[in-house]
C-alpha cells in the first residue's frame, strides 16, 4: 500500500509538473501528429476557393516516372506544360478529391505573400524590422532574416538548435509554437550571433512573417492566402490549420487541399498572374522565382525567399534550365520549371530523388 501511495504522488506530480511548465503536451498528445490525409482532429480556418469540376484528366506517367513514383509511395502526381494537364497519376487509395496536408508547402505562398506585400506598399523595405509591424517583443531581426531562414533564432533557456526544425521535442519551443501560436513565445526568443546569416531550417520564421503579414494588412493569413493567390489561381476551397490556443493559423504548416489546386496555384506563380493582373511586378517576380544566381551555386541548391532553387543541366535530356520547388516534409513537392513552361505536384509517403523526378518526364533528346 506504501508503494502505491508513492506512485500514485510521483505519478501525481509528474502531471502537475507537466501541466505547469509544459502544458502543449497534453494538447499535442491529444491531437497527435497532423494528418497526411484531410479529416484529422483540430480547429480550421476556411480558405475560400472557386467551384471547378475536375472535368480534365491527364494521362498516365511515363513508365521510368510511374516506377520511381510507386517506389517511394506516391500519393499523387500531376504534370502541366503550357497550361494543360498533361500527366496524372494517383497511389493506391487516393483519387482526385483527395485533400492532402500541404505541410511545408504553404512555407512558400507566405513567401510569396511577402513579397506581394511589398510590391502592394504594406511592407516598406525586406530591411524592416520585425519589431515596426509586431512591437518591442519581436527578436531584433529584419524581414528579409525571416524570409531567407538566416535570423540565427534562438529560444531563451533552450538549447541553440531548439528553434531548428530538426531539434522537435514536445518539450521544446517548436511544440510550445504549435499549440499556443507566435505571441506566446515572442518575448523568448533572442538571436544566437554566431549563427546568424547561417541558413538554418526554424519553421518560427514562417510563424513571425505570417504575423507580420496580418498586421501590414489588417486581415487573417487565411482570408489574405484566399485573395491574393488562391482565388486567383482557380484552386477550391482549402482548410488550414489553426493553432489549439489561438485562433491564428500554423502558418508555416498544414493547408489541406487537392493536389489540383496546387497544380492551378503553381501554375499561376509561373504565369505571374495574368497579363491583365500580374500577382508581382516583373522585378520582383524574377527575383522571387527565378533570381540571378551563380551556377555553382544553382548545382548546389540554394534556398531563397522561402523557396529553394536549383538547376536541370544534365547533357542530352529535354529539360533543362534554372527551376524552383517547395518542398514538404515526407516527400510533398511542387517544381516551377520557366524554361520548359512546366509545373510539377508530387504527394507521397517518401521523397523522391530531386533531379531524377523530373527528367524522367520527358525523353532524352
Amino acid at each position: 500500500m506504501r508503494i502505491l501511495t508513492i506512485l500514485l504522488l510521483t505519478f501525481s506530480a509528474l502531471v502537475v509538473g507537466i501541466l505547469v511548465f509544459a502544458p502543449q503536451v497534453p494538447i499535442l498528445v491529444r491531437e497527435g501528429f497532423p494528418s497526411e490525409v484531410w479529416g484529422g482532429p483540430g480547429r480550421y480556418a476556411r480558405v475560400d476557393g472557386v467551384q471547378r469540376e475536375n472535368a480534365e484528366r491527364g494521362r498516365a506517367l511515363p513508365a521510368a516516372a510511374q516506377s520511381r513514383f510507386e517506389d517511394t509511395g506516391g500519393r499523387a502526381m500531376l504534370v502541366d506544360q503550357g497550361g494543360k494537364l498533361i500527366f496524372e497519376s494517383y497511389g493506391q487509395g487516393f483519387e482526385p478529391t483527395v485533400r492532402l496536408n500541404s505541410f511545408s508547402l504553404v512555407k512558400s505562398l507566405v513567401g510569396a505573400l511577402v513579397i506581394r506585400a511589398l510590391a502592394d506598399g504594406r511592407i516598406a523595405s525586406l530591411d524592416d524590422p520585425l519589431a515596426l509591424y509586431l512591437g518591442p517583443d519581436a527578436p531584433n531581426i529584419s524581414i528579409l532574416d525571416a524570409l531567407t531562414m538566416t535570423s540565427g533564432l534562438l529560444y531563451d533557456g533552450e538549447p541553440p538548435k531548439s528553434v531548428d526544425d530538426a531539434g522537435f521535442s514536445p518539450f521544446g519551443p517548436l511544440a510550445r509554437l504549435h499549440v499556443f501560436g507566435t505571441k506566446a513565445v515572442l518575448p523568448d526568443l533572442t538571436i544566437d550571433p554566431a549563427a546568424r546569416g547561417d541558413f538554418a531550417y526554424q519553421s518560427v520564421n514562417t510563424a513571425l512573417l505570417g504575423a507580420v503579414l496580418e498586421v501590414a494588412y489588417d486581415q487573417p493569413l487565411a482570408q489574405l492566402l484566399s485573395v491574393l493567390i488562391w482565388k486567383p489561381a482557380g484552386a477550391t476551397d482549402a482548410d488550414w490549420l489553426v493553432h489549439a490556443r489561438n485562433d491564428s493559423v500554423s502558418a508555416y504548416c498544414c493547408l489541406y487541399a487537392r493536389p489540383t489546386d496546387w497544380l492551378h496555384v503553381g501554375r499561376y506563380l509561373l504565369d505571374n498572374g495574368t497579363p491583365e493582373a500580374p500577382f508581382l511586378p516583373d522585378d520582383l517576380w524574377r527575383d522571387f522565382i527565378r533570381p540571378d544566381l551563380a551556377a555553382s551555386v544553382r548545382q548546389q541548391g540554394t534556398y531563397g525567399w522561402h523557396l529553394r532553387h536549383d538547376v536541370l543541366d544534365r547533357k542530352g535530356e529535354t529539360l533543362a534550365g534554372p527551376f524552383a520547388y517547395f518542398m514538404g516534409h515526407g516527400g510533398q513537392m511542387l517544381y516551377l520549371l520557366p524554361d520548359s513552361d512546366m509545373v510539377v505536384v508530387r504527394f507521397g509517403e517518401r521523397l523522391q530523388l530531386l533531379h531524377s523526378t523530373l527528367y524522367e518526364l520527358a525523353p532524352p533528346t
